[in-house]
């Protein structure tokens, strides 16, 4: 877990430490960042209670969708939103993806980007 600031906001972060194993493999060098607006954040730009419990359901049903294409290796809330960071081996799946989480989360507007990260800066930012 990692606190701090971000734009003057604050910002949590907890990242999997053990990931760092799947850095250097091939398998994961797309980096998927799922981005969710946060509907009604506080004056810190966090969730509410209800949001936070709505974002929990949401992370277990990310987590069972990419089981057997990627690993989940961080969480990041700050500034009015939650980022879920991810890394695959190909991205032939993500348009499909992206359409499963609008369908789990319709009460928000889901997010999804992926872009090539073979040396995991995403994940370096916040594990070293």
């Amino acid at each position: 877990m990692f606190q701090g600031t971000n734009e003057g906001h604050a910002l949590f972060a907890r990242f999997d430490k053990r990931a760092a194993r799947l850095a250097k493999d091939p398998r994961y060098s797309i980096q998927i960042g799922v981005a969710i607006p946060l509907r009604a954040p506080d004056r810190h730009g966090l969730p509410n209670t209800q949001e936070m419990g709505q974002l929990a359901v949401f992370e277990d049903a990310l987590i069972e969708k990419v089981a057997a294409r990627a690993v989940l290796v961080g969480v990041i809330t700050t500034n009015g939103r939650r980022e879920f960071v991810m890394y695959t081996a190909s991205g032939d799946w993500i348009a499909g993806l992206h359409e499963d989480l609008k369908a789990a989360l319709p009460s928000h507007q889901v997010q999804v980007m992926a872009q090539n990260d073979p040396s995991w800066s995403v994940y370096r930012q916040f594990v070293k």
